[in-house]
């Protein structure tokens, strides 16, 4: 099997550069509870969703404006311009309990983290995939909002013991925890592997892991008491804060970058992400790449039979049987992609990108996941 080197590495510029606002904004709504209907006027900051979930965080208005459109998928917002935004929550003197869980949530944090105690909190300060340099550039220049997140964290979860990973011959830290370094190659940076390496277990007890991002976003909350509204996102080597929404479209006009007929847009990372149906597709929470792949610079994904070549299995740091749980995906066989351990996916994307004939690997495994949750089957 031929041996590559995906490296997280990055030359950090200590900057984020802003895009200017874009004249219309489309918020992914799919799955959500919507709270704002067509003809509305919002303002920015404005709860436009909520999270079915019980822990899941609330959905804003990432600009003040008029809604102009709403389907399934997406909520449309004409942005007027102006300052109209909603009024600051005094969260830091707010005390643990319920009812801090409840502001953080309608402020956009997913609280599930802090649903109870644990005795170690690792903090994945790793870059997320190979071209997104966010974690490292947050910790580089983002100090003072980290530190303020990460002790509202530990007031919930109230740890014993905080550790920070970092990429190896790298010297950034947090007052009041331990800096472990991880060898800065993908797949290193997936939650599960980051707890492997800080603690040497496999399935380490009493351990919860949060992203540098997600600290990140619990900083901005906790300092400013304004709601979650946009992204920080590397692209073409910048990093770049991106009102949640900003349509892919604005993005290239605004960076002057060409996509011409048969090139494919991605939100998020080259493993991980997903390539976009279209250019006015907004971005989401947790986007924080953008990549343009060029017409026939990769062999393009195809609907295939496994020629069982094994290339999925030898690349999968989980140790499961990618080829067998995609077959069972493919022909909805959801329990058997279960018993051969579906749920143990880490979804890495090395499956897909190293099979040899290029079947949507990854694309099914999340099919069968979603179909499992939807049955209420799911893990």
């Amino acid at each position: 099997m031929l041996k590559i080197h995906y490296s997280l590495e990055s030359d950090v510029l200590n900057i984020i550069n802003d895009i200017t606002a874009p004249s219309e904004i489309n918020i992914r709504v799919r799955n959500l509870v919507l709270k704002a209907k067509k003809g509305q006027s919002v303002a920015r900051g404005e709860i436009i969703a909520e999270h079915p979930s019980k822990f899941g965080g609330a959905y804003h208005a990432s600009a003040s404006g008029k809604a102009t459109k709403v389907n399934y998928h997406h909520l449309t917002i004409k942005c007027d311009c102006a300052e109209n935004s909603v009024e600051p929550v005094d969260v830091q003197s707010m005390g643990p309990g319920k009812e801090l869980l409840h502001t953080l949530q309608e402020l956009g944090i997913d609280v599930a983290p802090f649903s109870s105690h644990c005795d170690n909190l690792v903090i994945n300060g790793l870059n997320p995939e190979p071209g997104i340099f966010v974690a490292e550039l947050l910790l580089e220049c983002e100090k003072d909002i980290l530190e303020t997140g990460l002790r509202l964290a530990e007031s919930l979860i109230t740890p014993i013991h905080t550790m920070l990973a970092v990429a190896r011959g790298t010297s950034y830290s947090l007052s009041g925890t331990e800096s472990v370094s991880v060898k800065p190659k993908y797949p290193n940076s997936l939650n599960s592997l980051v707890i492997k390496a800080v603690t040497g277990n496999e399935f380490a007890d009493d351990t919860k892991i949060m992203s540098i991002m997600d600290i990140y976003n619990l900083g901005l909350v906790a300092k400013f008491g304004l709601p979650v509204t946009d992204t920080i996102m590397t692209i073409c080597g910048h990093n770049y804060r991106v009102p949640l929404g900003t349509p892919i479209r604005h993005l290239l006009n605004e960076l002057d970058i060409p996509v011409k007929s048969g090139d494919k847009a991605v939100l998020g990372g080259p493993f991980r992400g997903e390539a976009v149906y279209s250019l006015d597709e907004g971005v989401k929470k947790g986007d924080h790449g953008l990549f343009i792949i060029s017409a026939g610079e990769f062999p393009s994904v195809e609907d295939t039979t496994c020629i069982n070549c094994g290339e999925c299995v030898l690349s999968c740091p989980a140790r499961i049987l990618p080829n067998l749980i995609s077959r069972y995906a493919e022909y909805e066989k959801f329990e058997m992609a279960k018993k051969y351990d579906l749920d143990s996916c880490f979804e890495c994307g090395l499956c897909s990108f190293n099979c040899t004939i290029r079947r949507p690997i990854l694309q099914y495994i999340r099919f069968a996941k979603d179909q499992l949750r939807v049955s209420g089957k799911a893990e």
